[in-house]
């Protein structure tokens, strides 16, 4: 099994607890399901989500890139000239 696999097989398995937890009101399985979600978020993250994480960087640097250029053009008032000289 690959890595990807084995995040989702842990994943899914929190899942199951979980709801079982819920049906049962067992309290060591609530901490048994917070134990396990956070080992999942701290180590799987990085696995589980890697296309994500990567689409959502490259998306916030094209923003930080155009956010720069606005407020160069505001800074500079390249675009008021323009506005005035149409």
């Amino acid at each position: 099994m690959n890595e990807k696999g084995k995040w989702f097989m842990l994943l899914f398995l929190d899942i199951l607890l979980f709801i079982i937890a819920m049906a049962t009101n067992i309290i060591p399985i609530y901490f048994l399901v917070i134990l396990l979600s956070f080992f999942i978020y701290k180590d799987g993250n990085a696995v589980l989500f890697k296309e994500y994480d990567e689409r959502k960087k490259q998306k916030y640097e094209e923003y930080k890139l155009i956010q720069d250029a606005a407020k160069e053009t505001i800074r500079t008032g390249k675009l008021l000239k323009k506005k005035r000289e149409l």
